[in-house]
């Protein structure tokens, strides 16, 4: 008999064997063969000083040790099964409910999280509204939110800045040559403030920054910047926008932006969470995959001179 502890594989191959009474079992359970579950054992009764099977013709019956070590070992192998588990848990399941504005959740988010899914494969209800739920009471686990500035009750994180700039089709913008003749290939007009408490709109403070009188005729109107891109692609109009609601197609090349100057608000998207729960992983996670996209807004925003209303340069962050 030996003093020292046997293997934990070998008493793992011992509590299979004694829990299906089977060695082929066993070794089925462990992908084992037959033959490595009956040495495991056979070393475990070497160094205990004793059988604790019964080996018959076709079927193994415990001995009284065997059944004393199997009465043993059985819950706590189950206790190290629940404790891995455990562990997992925060990694693999881990669920949030995340809730920001309809158009950067569907346009933004939602895409760079679906790319970045198998990093950590969390489960995501997603509420679009733009109604601002309550983190503190557990109504959203994460927030998008478009605000000026943090408050100091939340953890805040900043994403993004949104930047506008004319967009044209290619086939258009090779006759637009000067931001004067822009209005002659027919704006399309959408009520967006620059800020909430703004009343200037995003047209007319584009033109403002280029010493151009604003503009008072429209060749149509959207309800909002995500229709006016889309009416700029299908029409031929120049519509204002950029950031995430325009990146796809200024990089398919179905849109550019034939001029250098964009406006950004004041106000930005910023990542919002009840504090102590930024240094989770799954935090962490969804705000990497957030600026995954971001960054990539960044890059295209990179070649333009972005400025807020008032003139001072815009940083993007």
């Amino acid at each position: 008999m030996s003093n020292r502890l046997p293997s934990l594989k070998a008493l793992r191959t011992f509590e299979a064997a004694a829990r299906h009474l089977s060695f082929a079992k066993a070794s089925s359970e462990l992908a084992v063969t037959p033959a490595a579950v009956g040495f495991q054992i056979k070393q475990l009764e070497e160094d205990l000083g004793g059988a604790l099977f019964l080996r018959k013709h076709r079927a193994v019956e415990l001995t009284s040790r065997g059944l004393q070590l199997s009465t043993e070992l059985g819950p706590a192998f189950k206790d190290i099964e629940n404790a891995w588990k455990a562990a997992q848990w925060p990694m693999e399941r881990s669920r949030l409910k995340v809730t920001g504005p309809t158009r950067a959740l569907q346009d933004w988010i939602l895409p760079s999280v679906s790319r970045a899914k198998g990093k950590l494969n969390p489960q995501i209800s997603w509420d679009m509204t733009k109604e601002m739920r309550d983190l503190a009471t557990g109504q959203a686990d994460l927030a998008i939110r478009w605000a000026r500035e943090p408050t100091p009750d939340l953890h805040w994180e900043p994403l993004i800045r949104t930047w506008f700039t004319p967009l044209l089709r290619p086939d258009v913008a090779r006759y637009v040559e000067h931001p004067q003749n822009l209005c002659e290939s027919g704006l399309i007009g959408v009520d967006y403030r620059v800020d909430k408490s703004e009343q200037e709109t995003m047209w007319s403070a584009w033109h403002r920054l280029n010493n151009l009188e604003t503009p008072s005729k429209f060749a149509l109107n959207c309800a909002d910047t995500a229709s006016a891109v889309e009416a700029a692609v299908s029409t031929g109009h120049a519509a204002i926008a950029g950031s995430f609601l325009a990146l796809e197609h200024l990089e398919n090349g179905n849109l550019v932006a034939p001029f250098e100057t964009a406006v950004a608000p004041f106000s930005r998207f910023w990542l919002v969470c009840r504090k102590g729960t930024e240094a989770t992983d799954s935090y962490r996670w969804f705000l990497d995959a957030a600026r995954e996209r971001a960054e990539r807004i960044n890059d295209f925003a990179a070649r333009l001179r972005v400025y807020h209303p008032d003139g001072s340069t815009a940083a993007l962050l």
